[in-house]
């Protein structure tokens, strides 16, 4: 039985280790391509102020946004699954985007202990009726032409010492909980 345990923890611990270095992955927001028929922001803050941040006006909105970019980290990453998706309430972009960052929806697409992609979407005009959402609401103008929604893309990378730390700490951790648990067990 012991010998089946010890099988059992090198091959998780290699598969995780196999996950934690796997070497496909984005290394920085500009990685990810632009949004379709989209106008990048330059507005202050969209651009090189906040680290690995990127903003989109589009007519596009969150069905298309959202997929499109759970499908473009998956492909980027390479693993035959995809990221875990998270819904956040839209009050937290002030947090996880950048500070008055105006939104309607945000998720965070993840692959635990590698690297985070928020996506977050600002929609003025219902997608189905075109009818405003709140007072005031305004297209946004860009490059010439107006625009319906606005997408702000934040990715939070991992540095590979960072996660092989964690390989090595969990792998401690379970060592000596195996340890103990025998410990107790003939005691």
């Amino acid at each position: 039985m012991r010998i089946f345990l010890k099988l059992l923890f090198f091959i998780f611990s290699f598969v995780f280790l196999l996950y934690l270095v796997w070497p496909f992955e984005p290394k920085k927001i500009s990685d990810f391509a632009s949004l379709p028929q989209s106008t990048k922001s330059e507005l202050s803050g969209d651009t090189v102020e906040v680290p690995n941040i990127s903003a989109y006006f589009s007519d596009n909105y969150r069905s298309f946004v959202t997929k499109y970019y759970r499908d473009q980290f998956q492909f980027m990453t390479k693993f035959p699954f995809p990221p875990l998706t998270l819904n956040h309430p839209p009050e937290y972009a002030f947090n996880y985007i950048k500070d008055q960052t105006q939104s309607t929806y945000l998720e965070e697409y993840v692959y635990p202990l590698r690297g985070s992609l928020f996506v977050n979407g600002l929609e003025p005009f219902d997608e189905k009726t075109k009818e405003p959402r709140y007072d005031g609401a305004t297209r946004f103008a860009a490059g010439g032409m107006l625009y319906e929604t606005k997408v702000t893309l934040r990715y939070y990378p991992t540095k590979i010492i960072n996660r092989l730390g964690v390989w090595a700490g969990i792998n401690l951790i379970v060592v000596l909980l195996y340890n103990f648990v025998r410990k107790i067990s003939y005691d």
